[in-house]
């Protein structure tokens, strides 16, 4: 992207531009300093994360949904991010999230546009979404897709391309759990059971309705900002003391999560293509 449209970009869950300068026609871009490194270090296990509570989760994942929503909708012309995954997530001190590396976006000429026809299929390995990769015409549902992906690794706290114990894809090691209906085999161990299981089974709806293979029946990043934001209402109810007795150790047991299981839609999702 010119260096002049991310100079006219400002929002607080952007990564804000310090400056630009450009020497023998290559162009340097100075990004201001973000205290606690990226989303994908916070959730491996390798790099030490995983200390993010549930509800740290879910306002990440807000924000991040908000920061893509102004890209799409603030923007003039709009903006496609392109490269949306969680080492572009960036962590302030407070843990608000902010999106990062824009040197693959790509603006819309006229708000009138539904696509941009590009030459190649550019991204990172398991964010791709796949109807860009076989159409090579590229909208703001592309990264609604790979929004999606972030979000199940905000579930489960794996990468999206797994290697150990197993090799596939996230999308895939979901999908495989759920026939089973056991939250529990999906959701990251280090959350200890401090959640509520409605607010973990309406993320991964909204995952999965963001991960469909039809780019249409995708939602708008209004809607999932939206969608977060009522399991965030859920999250801080259960938070709040529930007076029923169905909590149990950090754990609301809702008999109704066989039934929201059931309603997730895994038929239309796949595992996205490796980009080019």
């Amino acid at each position: 992207m010119q260096a002049s449209v991310l100079s006219r970009i400002h929002h607080r869950n952007l990564v804000g531009l310090v400056g630009f300068c450009k020497d023998n026609k290559v162009l340097g871009v100075v990004y201001e300093y973000v205290a606690q490194g990226s989303l994908r270090d916070n959730l491996s296990e390798k790099a030490g994360g995983g200390g993010l509570n549930w509800r740290q989760r879910l306002r990440i994942a807000i924000e991040t949904a908000s920061g893509l929503e102004y890209l799409h909708k603030g923007c003039r012309p709009p903006v496609i991010h392109r490269d949306v995954k969680t080492s572009n997530i960036l962590l302030d001190h407070n843990l608000e999230a902010k999106i990062a590396d824009f040197g693959l976006s790509k603006t819309f000429q006229t708000d009138a546009n539904t696509h941009v026809s590009t030459d190649v299929v550019v991204g990172t390995p398991g964010y791709v979404d796949p109807e860009y990769h076989n159409t090579y015409q590229l909208n703001e549902k592309s990264d609604v897709y790979s929004f999606g992906v972030v979000l199940l690794e905000l579930v489960t706290g794996l990468p999206p391309v797994l290697r150990y114990p197993e090799s596939g894809h996230i999308v895939q090691w979901v999908r495989q759990r759920l026939t089973k209906a056991d939250i529990s085999e999906v959701v990251d161990s280090r959350l200890e059971g401090q959640y509520d299981i409605n607010s973990i089974v309406k993320v991964i709806d909204i995952a999965m309705s963001c991960i469909n293979t039809d780019g249409s029946k995708r939602p708008t990043m209004s809607e999932v900002v939206m969608q977060l934001k009522e399991s965030l209402q859920v999250e801080a109810s259960q938070e709040r003391g529930n007076s029923n007795g169905n909590f149990v150790e950090g754990v609301y047991k809702s008999p109704s999560v066989s039934v929201e299981m059931g309603r997730l839609d895994m038929a239309n999702t796949v595992s996205g293509p490796m980009a080019r």
